[in-house]
């Protein structure tokens, strides 16, 4: 990554960088899997996205000793630790969703069922995009490229959500726990797109650091 020249003073940069690409990636596997999970209705996949949130936490960990002794200049290092915050909390919500479809005693309505899918999809899309920004940072056209296209798939994210709860209203529950669990599971589904759209905007604050 060409931006890096400018700022690296010595081998605790480049090791912060290739964590967050690992971070990013984590990200990334975790939407996969969570896509396939839902679409094959295969709740066992779901531990595998408990184990990536508990590496994400090792991640940025590491981020944080590494930026606190010394790593990048300080007027970086603030944004960089959010970053790393923020990232993790997309795992935290990722896990917290995994646990809820988990706790689902039935299943998901099929054109209910369909329109998660396509949620979780756009989830993955827009995680690929969030690395494609940070190996970005520094080439301006590029990265607006990217972050443009996680805020359009987000606002997907938003119409779909709309769609969902059109039809969540007229379902049936059993319980009011049952119901509970449900709204938990979409909210947590829906929310992952937004917090991909704040660590792109982090990205962008980062990027305004380099000029």
């Amino acid at each position: 990554m060409r931006w890096l020249k400018r700022f690296i003073a010595g081998g605790k940069e480049k090791e912060v960088i290739e964590l967050f690409k690992e971070h990013i990636n984590s990200v990334k596997l975790s939407c996969e899997i969570f896509t396939k999970a839902i679409e094959s209705g295969d709740k066992g996949l779901l531990t595998e996205v408990c184990e990536l949130e508990k590496t994400g936490d090792a991640i940025r960990r590491d981020i944080a000793l590494k930026l606190y002794e010394g790593a990048f200049l300080p007027v970086m290092r603030g944004t960089l630790y959010k970053l790393a915050e923020t990232i993790d909390e997309i795992l935290d919500t990722l896990e917290n969703t995994a646990v809820d479809y988990a706790r689902l005693t039935s299943e998901l309505d099929g054109d209910v069922r369909e329109l998660c899918v396509k949620v979780a999809i756009l989830n993955t899309k827009m995680s690929v995009n969030l690395m494609e920004a940070f190996e970005a940072l520094g080439k301006e056209a590029d990265l607006s490229d990217k972050t443009i296209k996680i805020r359009t798939r987000e606002r997907e994210v938003d119409a779909i959500k709309r769609e969902i709860y059109k039809k969540l209203v007229k379902k049936e529950v059993r319980s009011f726990w049952e119901g509970k669990i449900l709204s938990n599971f979409i909210d947590g589904l829906v929310n992952v797109s937004d917090i991909i759209e704040d660590a792109a905007d982090l990205i962008q604050i980062l990027n305004v650091s380099l000029r």
